[in-house]
């Protein structure tokens, strides 16, 4: 399975569609919360499965600050990120992690890409596809996902 995961995209549907496109055929799209109603809307216009969460930015919608994922025997949680101190470290999250209940911690909140790889699992931060901060690029992720293994991907949007 191929997913494209984005977060932090504000509105700028200029830069998300870019980043879909370039994904390539994917088979879900996440988006990790700040206008997660962009992905809502790609997805109808794509006909792509959608799986959001609510960021900081989100305040006034419906929606959950996290989900829960099963895929391929593989356990995910999609947060924001906001709620566990992201734009100062990753420590609650890691912390998170190390219980063993998930395999992958999909956030945002920081706008910069990161993978980070732990002996539980991985923590992946796809950037901003819209508006990145401190030096990043404009980025998104691809998750490729079989019953051999979960391997996470940063890309730098082409602009």
């Amino acid at each position: 399975m191929r997913i494209g995961v984005v977060s932090d995209t504000h509105g700028k549907l200029d830069f998300f569609r870019k980043a879909v496109e370039e994904m390539g055929a994917i088979d879900l799209l996440i988006h990790a919360g700040d206008h997660y109603q962009d992905a809502v809307h790609i997805g109808k216009e794509l006909n792509v499965k959608v799986v959001a969460v609510a960021g900081n930015c989100d305040w006034h919608l419906p929606g959950s600050y996290e989900e829960e994922l099963e895929i391929e025997g593989f356990r995910i949680l999609v947060t924001h990120g906001h709620q566990y101190g992201v734009k100062s470290n990753h420590k609650k999250l890691a912390e998170k992690l190390k219980t063993g209940k998930y395999d992958l911690i999909i956030y945002g909140h920081s706008h910069m890409p990161e993978i980070t790889c732990l002996p539980q699992g991985y923590l992946l931060n796809p950037g901003s596809a819209a508006s990145p901060r401190r030096g990043s690029s404009r980025s998104y992720g691809i998750l490729e996902i079989s019953r051999n293994g979960l391997v996470p991907y940063i890309h730098e949007l082409k602009w």
